[in-house]
């Protein structure tokens, strides 16, 4: 009898074992490390880990850090086409939510459209290399090689939406457009910033050669979307602009069960999912 309750107790622990699974996800303040949270509540026997954003989570299922990641599809895209064989050890389990790509300008600056972006000249701060937004850039470069003709600044965010107020055509040094990346709600900060400085503005990006098809896919990455405004937000009042879905990537070796039940959380308790 102590002999079959020994055994239970084994081939539990195994399981358990087998089961376990790790999510890399993005800062506790932010939409990746919340999903991966939500996520916890509907697989159990998992654990969540903080990161810098896609691209590290792409390196941690690569080298077997993690199980599954929040990324970004273009930083996906982009982490195959500079490596190919990690397109064997990693799949797309499927989409959460859109995140588009902001770039706002100066009133009265060098960049007015995103023809400027495209001719030499301009600054355009991308934020820290490795970011989102960076490798965004870095991808719609690959797309577009005449946005290469700008140079790039490894700054973001409000720090640098406030030297972009202060820019002008004459200052050689100014940074001429900030860009971020997030999901198309009014409610984002920088949207706010650039909604309530007479100085800023964003301008629509929809070059056609961003809507690309990406062959591994079978689609593009990015779709034009019109984001959402209110009058007087925007300077034409709504604007269109590239955007690509935030998705759950896996392992492909990771636990045929964790697999089995982050999928089937995905496609029926999305809603809980992304809340």
């Amino acid at each position: 009898m102590k002999y079959k309750a020994l055994l239970l107790i084994s081939t539990l622990a195994i399981s358990l074992q087998a089961s376990a699974y790790t999510i890399t996800t993005g800062g506790k303040s932010g939409a990746y490390f919340k999903v991966g949270t939500n996520l916890l509540t509907l697989v159990k026997g998992g654990n969540v880990i903080e990161s810098k954003g896609s691209v590290q989570n792409l390196e941690r299922l690569v080298s077997g850090e993690a199980d599954i990641g929040i990324v970004q599809l273009d930083a996906y895209a982009w982490y195959v086409n500079k490596y190919p064989k990690a397109s064997t050890k990693i799949e797309v389990v499927g989409s959460l939510f859109k995140e588009c790509i902001h770039i706002a300008v100066n009133k009265k600056g060098k960049v007015q459209d995103e023809d400027d972006l495209q001719s030499a000249g301009p600054t355009i701060a991308i934020g820290k290399q490795g970011s989102g937004s960076a490798v965004s850039w870095d991808y719609m470069m690959k797309l577009e090689p005449g946005y290469k003709k700008s140079a790039v600044s490894f700054t973001g965010g409000s720090r640098a939406l406030s030297k972009l107020a202060l820019s002008s055509k004459g200052d050689k040094s100014s940074i001429d457009a900030v860009m971020w990346v997030a999901r198309p709600d009014l409610n984002n900060k920088y949207l706010k910033i650039v909604r309530e400085n007479p100085n800023l503005e964003m301008i629509e990006v929809d070059d056609k050669d961003l809507n690309d098809s990406y062959k591994p896919l079978g689609r593009p990455i990015y779709t034009f979307e019109v984001l959402p405004t209110k009058d007087g937000l925007f300077s034409k009042g709504k604007i269109d602009v590239p955007c690509m879905e935030a998705a759950l990537i896996a392992r492909t070796d990771a636990d045929d069960a964790v697999l089995e039940s982050v999928a089937d959380a995905l496609l029926s308790y999305k809603a809980t999912l992304i809340k």
